[in-house]
């Protein structure tokens, strides 16, 4: 792989196996595709009044009208209050304990419950069958956050469903929403994204959860030999009723319709007695929620030549949040010390009963030759 790879002039994502491309001008296909449609992804003023809207047109059956997923971050914390003090509708707060949550956030939660009283369930998945999915995704596609991403996903739809809750609302920035944005992209939360922006349809929802079952069906079978495995992790994860008479949740990112910064969340947070504390080592676009984060952050960069988060620092730079010296900032501080790192790799390798042997074998196999994801 080539040590010095070209860089965008204008979002400095490295040329290579991230799938960026550079023309003449030395500008990437994503600063392409952000010219011709990032104004309207980031128009949430003229959709403000689109949220409130659909939460009234599709009035829950049972008790609650939207879930909210609660991590106990700045976001999810956010789109909570949100819900409850300026929408008004009764919510139901979700946590998924996917066996990696820092102490810091299991105080967070339980903080931010007791403080906002509202209705809460914890999920803790069957842990047996989800380490086998960690442990494929890790061992035979190099990133385990598949996993957690895919598991978290289908779970709200699941439990949402299961309360007859027409919406699961989630507080994904949109640096992340919009990190993958090129014209080729087959990144499956930009899917969602379109979903969300075409209206609550029933039906088409129900034909995008049967899909994603195909799917997933498809990946067991590349990653978990065990077919009882198999059957187990599917059980727990996409026992999701589709029959037509069921109420099928639409899993609605909070942030395409309410605008979104930063700081200005934490601060709101900070002043109000909503019970949020920033971690410690707080940082822009940081992850302090996950003891696997830097683990997995090393891995993807492996795998693609770019980090998660330089890409999420490369869409503030197409959208013009931020300009250079900036972006060296945030990445800077995002790059864990060594002995966090090493923390996190143990941490990760022992849960999943991995060895250092096969953990140094993939990073070297990610080095060579990098492996997608089959779901992207």
């Amino acid at each position: 792989m080539d040590q010095h790879p070209r860089t965008c002039q204008r979002c400095g994502l490295p040329e290579g196996r991230s799938r960026v491309r550079l023309n003449a001008d030395g500008i990437c296909n994503f600063c392409g595709f952000w010219e011709h449609r990032g104004r309207e992804l980031l128009d949430t003023a003229s959709r403000r009044s689109e949220l409130g809207a659909r939460f009234l047109d599709h009035r829950a059956e049972g008790e609650y009208t939207a879930a909210a997923g609660l991590s106990g971050g700045k976001d999810s914390t956010f789109v909570l209050h949100q819900l409850r003090s300026e929408y008004r509708i009764p919510v139901l707060a979700m946590t998924f304990d996917n066996g990696f949550l820092t102490e810091h956030t299991r105080d967070n939660v339980r903080a931010i419950v007791d403080a906002s009283g509202v209705d809460h369930i914890l999920h803790r998945p069957d842990w047996d069958a989800f380490r086998a999915f960690y442990r494929g995704t890790l061992l035979r596609l190099g990133d385990p956050c598949i996993a957690c991403s895919i598991g978290g996903y289908a779970l709200a739809i699941k439990a949402s469903g299961e309360r007859r809750i027409p919406f699961f609302v989630h507080g994904r920035s949109p640096m992340q929403m919009f990190r993958s944005c090129h014209p080729r992209s087959r990144d499956p939360g930009l899917a969602t994204v379109r979903q969300n922006l075409s209206g609550y349809r029933p039906n088409a929802l129900r034909r995008t959860y049967r899909v994603l079952g195909w799917k997933l069906r498809w990946l067991l079978r590349m990653i978990e030999p065990d077919r009882t495995m198999r059957r187990r992790i599917l059980a727990e994860f996409f026992g999701i009723d589709l029959a037509r008479k069921s109420v099928v949740a639409e899993f609605l990112a909070f942030f395409l319709f309410e605008p979104y910064d930063e700081e200005g969340i934490k601060r709101f947070l900070e002043t109000r007695p909503t019970g949020y504390r920033r971690p410690s080592g707080d940082a822009q676009l940081g992850h302090g929620d996950c003891l696997i984060h830097d683990a997995c952050g090393y891995l993807y960069q492996k795998q693609h030549g770019v980090t998660r988060v330089g890409l999420e620092v490369a869409m503030m730079r197409r959208s013009g949040q931020i300009d250079a010296k900036a972006a060296r900032a945030i990445l800077e501080g995002s790059v864990p010390r060594k002995e966090e790192l090493e923390a996190s790799i143990d941490h990760l390798l022992s849960s999943l009963d991995v060895t250092r042997h096969e953990f140094d074998a993939l990073v070297r196999r990610l080095e060579r030759r990098g492996s997608p994801s089959p779901l992207a």
